[in-house]
């Protein structure tokens, strides 16, 4: 089995280096256009069988895109939504107090989730996946956080690693599930 994660096209939070989780957002042009090269790179990948996309706007524009060049079966997995950054939604990436709590992987942001809830529905998602559908190749379009969470599903990593982990507007990753810890 192999899961490939795509992360969503660049958003104007994207662009404006702003904290965005759950704010329903659409792609900019650049991210429409990133999509587009997803999707010419998903096309090398042909036995992708099945997408399974975050119902936020931004995941759902890259998967349309992916979808026009590489028709597949299309699921919508609310799991898959990106963290709930609570009080920090719209405000600057870079601010202290930002940076502060995302290292805080117990403690909810406040009015938002902890890293370990995002962590508990994305691994479950993960476990179901895999057991359901164990010699698929599926792609997964997701979010940046998301995709931390999938790559430390599937690699052990330090909490160093875990934080300095980035994945690109539109990047591609592949995970082969005979490779889990």
């Amino acid at each position: 089995m192999k899961i490939y994660v795509a992360r969503h096209g660049e958003t104007a939070y994207n662009a404006e280096e702003k904290v965005c989780g759950i704010t329903d957002i659409p792609l900019t042009e650049k991210g429409m256009e990133q999509a587009e090269n997803l999707a010419e790179q998903v096309a090398k990948y042909p036995k992708i069988s099945l997408m399974v996309v975050s119902p936020l706007l931004r995941a759902q524009q890259t998967a349309g895109a992916v979808l026009r060049r590489c028709p597949m079966e299309r699921r919508t997995d609310s799991r898959l939504r990106e963290q709930d950054y609570g009080y920090f939604e719209g405000r600057g990436r870079m601010e202290p107090d930002f940076r502060a709590a995302r290292r805080e992987f117990a403690k909810p942001f406040p009015q938002g989730e902890s890293l370990f809830q995002m962590a508990q529905r994305i691994y479950n998602f993960l476990d179901g996946l895999i057991t359901e559908m164990p010699a698929e190749e599926i792609l997964l379009v997701a979010h940046g956080s998301v995709a931390r969470v999938i790559r430390s599903y599937f690699i052990p990593l330090s909490n160093e690693e875990y934080m300095e982990f980035y994945q690109k507007n539109c990047a591609l990753e592949m995970y082969e599930v005979n490779n889990l810890k």
